[in-house]
């Protein structure tokens, strides 16, 4: 029945039809980037409570912090085993879907392509990658040619200024003049999150201020 309809289409009709082909052929390479947001969400083996999922920022970090088992650190060792590269990014974050607590590395591979890692906060073990269609991969590769710092010690440099634990960290441009800068968040032993910026060519300090954008100071959950 369907071959007979279609073998019976009016001219407007099959001019209709194959434009929606063209379309659908031509947004193929969109719903290829983006399937990874219809995939199933990452499974853990360390999820939030359904209560600590949706905090405001620094709640959200506290709680992120003391369930987390895996450092930056480590997750970046383990990204990189699975992607050998540069890492670029890390971020301690929890999937909405289930609360899974994650760790998310991006690298810039071996083979010039951006690569996204998803890392098991409670064992380190892989939960996913795939390659990165979407970000400029020329982009990051002139960041890091500016970078000679490199993660490891812009994240040791963020921990002199403000002990604590890094939540995340990101190579990336300063919005002010273009220069190439290391992003860091630090949960500080005073249960505040800390923003730090480092100039990425000579690894020192440019600012540094706690960061005032949730309001839990009410919160205690982790005191």
């Amino acid at each position: 029945m369907k071959a007979t309809a279609k073998r019976t289409l009016t001219p407007r009709a099959a001019v209709l039809a194959t434009a929606a082909a063209v379309a659908l052929i031509g947004s193929t390479g969109a719903a290829t980037a983006f399937a990874d947001d219809d995939a199933p969400a990452p499974h853990s083996s360390v999820q939030l409570p359904q209560n600590q999922r949706h905090l405001d920022d620094t709640a959200k970090d506290r709680a992120q912090a003391k369930a987390d088992k895996i450092s930056q650190s480590e997750a970046t060792t383990k990204a990189l085993k699975a992607v050998p590269g540069t890492a670029t990014s890390a971020e301690l974050d929890n999937a909405d879907r289930n609360g899974s607590l994650i760790w998310e590395v991006d690298v810039l591979g071996k083979d010039h392509k951006n690569h996204d890692i998803t890392i098991d906060a409670g064992n380190g073990k892989v939960l996913n990658k795939h390659t990165d269609r979407d970000d400029d991969a020329a982009e990051t590769q002139a960041q890091l040619k500016a970078d000679k710092t490199g993660h490891d010690k812009a994240t040791a440099k963020a921990l002199k200024t403000v002990p604590g634990t890094v939540t995340a960290y990101s190579l990336d441009d300063n919005d002010r003049d273009g220069s190439t800068v290391w992003e860091i968040d630090v949960l500080g032993k005073d249960h505040k999150n800390h923003d730090i910026t480092l100039d990425a060519a000579s690894g020192k300090v440019q600012s540094q201020h706690v960061d005032h954008d949730d309001q839990d100071d009410n919160d205690g959950d982790d005191d």
